[in-house]
């Protein structure tokens, strides 16, 4: 509590409110413990503050005992208001909504509110330039969140318990300007050494703090305005003083003088230093930011060299793996010319056979190239229906019977009897089917057999690709899904590759909301898996 002030006016009480005081000695008083400087915890674990030291005035003059309860936070404290645990609560603001609760007393004391910045960012004189940027409110304060609510517009609002929460965060960099009581903030700065924090615009519609008391008390609001409307000037300015300001004792002429004259050169140094701060400021400010720039430069520099040198890798690629089937193409249609098919129709057919393959490889190669742009920029469109994936598969597995039966190869399909319906993309799920087993197809022996299964999941459906070629190693298996990758095995039929149908397959079933993977080991095959959910879940 703060020392004892000199006797002021005596307050003269009627009878009635001598009879109510007598029957009502002690008054059941709420603090916000951590409101500091109105009412907080000192050193000792004491509660003090500027309510208290008001609280003394009225107890002195009125002769009732004011006991103070806390609660750890104000949210709580109301809420001990409306339970009837307290009587009366501190430094409240005067709003409509709480008229329905409790009855006010006249103001004691000015609460402005101010923006609190950080010393680093810009200078906010207008409460108005915090639309649009992150703030920091206490939770429950009614008259500071008025103040702001009728000056800010669009701002994201953080909320914090206590004011000094919101201090503690603008000064971690967690939010970008904070809005406080302007003694709180000037208290806590001071006391948390919140050195990198200063003081802003102030609210033009700033409240004044007033006594909230039940209204079962109506006696006691005017008893306690009896006492506010005496006190004397001079004794809310000690008491402001004790917490936000210092008493200082009045100096002599020449100690006035000689402060003149050094408060001038103080001045006239400060000025320098903060030209020269103000210069060094400005040059690390602009160092920093060519710093970044050159960063930026550097960045895109080589994330452009990554660009050149894939576009360059590809393009040599498809001149590559396009000019082999375009010569058998160019070889085999000069071979019909030249060919009587009335007297060799076996031979016409099988070279029309094979014309057939070469151009549906290439078809398959300018597809992927064609879809490996769309999925890098983004352009892939889904289009979610319900389908049956077992028939699907089944196309896709007809599809490559006759290529699979030219390499001598087993391909089948085994499902489940009760595989339920997905929605899904089909042309989608198509284009991984054909990926997968085109790949085994590409990379397994004669004789060989390539297994496509289907199975329900506890969460959904898997298919699956397993054929007997060489396998993978581990490493392979982590790879294999990356752009332009390419294992260590080679085609068993002299095919072409991109290196781009696994990454296809992997950007794909992301689309899909699914998961795909590998499962291999040199010398024993490999199995490339692919997991979908029934249907995609909801977008919000």
């Amino acid at each position: 509590m703060t020392p004892a002030a000199p006797p002021g006016p005596t307050v003269e009480f009627t009878p009635a409110e001598r009879a109510w005081i007598a029957a009502h000695p002690v008054i059941r008083v709420g603090h916000d413990p951590a409101y500091a400087p109105y009412s907080f915890l000192d050193a000792r674990g004491e509660l003090t503050g500027i309510d208290l030291s008001y609280l003394e005035i009225v107890a002195r003059h009125t002769g009732l005992r004011f006991q103070n309860e806390t609660r750890q936070n104000w949210m709580q404290l109301l809420a001990a208001f409306r339970a009837g645990e307290v009587d009366m609560l501190m430094s409240l603001s005067h709003t409509p909504e709480r008229d329905a609760t409790m009855l006010f007393t006249h103001n004691y004391s000015l609460s402005p509110v101010v923006v609190v910045t950080r010393a680093d960012a810009d200078y906010i004189f207008d409460p108005r330039e915090l639309t649009g940027r992150r703030v920091g409110l206490v939770r429950g304060y009614a008259g500071m969140r008025r103040a702001f609510e009728e000056n800010v517009v669009g701002a994201q609002v953080v909320e914090y318990d206590r004011v000094g929460a919101v201090l503690e965060a603008l000064a971690r960099g967690d939010i970008e300007a904070g809005v406080a009581g302007l003694h709180s903030a000037a208290y806590l700065v001071r006391t948390l050494r919140l050195t990198n924090l200063r003081l802003g615009g102030v609210f033009a519609e700033s409240p004044s703090n007033s006594m909230g008391v039940r209204k079962s008390l109506p006696e006691l609001v005017g008893i306690i305005d009896k006492v506010l409307d005496q006190l004397d000037p001079a004794e809310r300015r000690r008491i402001n003083n004790r917490w936000v300001g210092l008493e200082m004792p009045a100096p002599s002429w020449w100690a006035r003088a000689g402060f003149r004259i050094s408060a001038g050169f103080a001045v006239a140094a400060v000025f320098i230093l903060l030209l020269v701060w103000l210069h060094n400021r400005r040059l690390q400010s602009e160092l920093a930011q060519r710093r970044v720039i050159q960063a930026e430069l550097e960045a895109t520099r080589d994330r452009l060299g990554r660009v050149s040198e894939e576009k360059s890798e590809l393009l040599r690629m498809v001149a590559h793996d396009l000019r082999s089937p375009l010569t058998g193409i160019l070889l085999g249609t000069d071979l019909l010319k030249m060919m009587d098919p009335a007297e060799g129709k076996a031979r016409y057919d099988e070279t029309l056979g094979q014309i057939r393959t070469t151009t549906a490889q290439m078809i398959r190669l300018t597809d992927d190239l064609v879809d490996a742009d769309m999925l890098e920029e983004g352009r892939r469109v889904y289009a979610a229906a319900e389908l049956d994936l077992a028939a699907l598969l089944r196309e896709t597995v007809g599809a490559f019977a006759e290529t699979a039966a030219r390499k001598d190869l087993r391909l089948s399909l085994e499902t489940e009897a009760a595989v339920p319906p997905v929605r899904s993309d089909a042309r989608a799920l198509r284009q991984v089917g054909d990926n997968l087993v085109s790949n085994a197809l590409k990379y397994s022996p004669p004789h060989a057999a390539v297994v496509v299964a289907l199975r329900r999941t506890a969460d959904g459906v898997q298919f699956s690709v397993r054929d007997q070629g060489p396998g993978l190693s581990a490493e392979e298996c982590r790879k294999v899904f990356q752009k332009f990758v390419q294992g260590s095995a080679k085609p068993t039929g002299g095919e072409k590759s991109t290196g781009l149908g696994l990454w296809i397959v992997q950007r794909i079933v992301d689309g899909l909301h699914g998961r795909v993977w590998c499962e291999s080991k040199l010398g024993q095959g490999a199995t490339f898996l692919v997991e979908l959910p029934l249907a995609p879940p909801p977008t919000g």
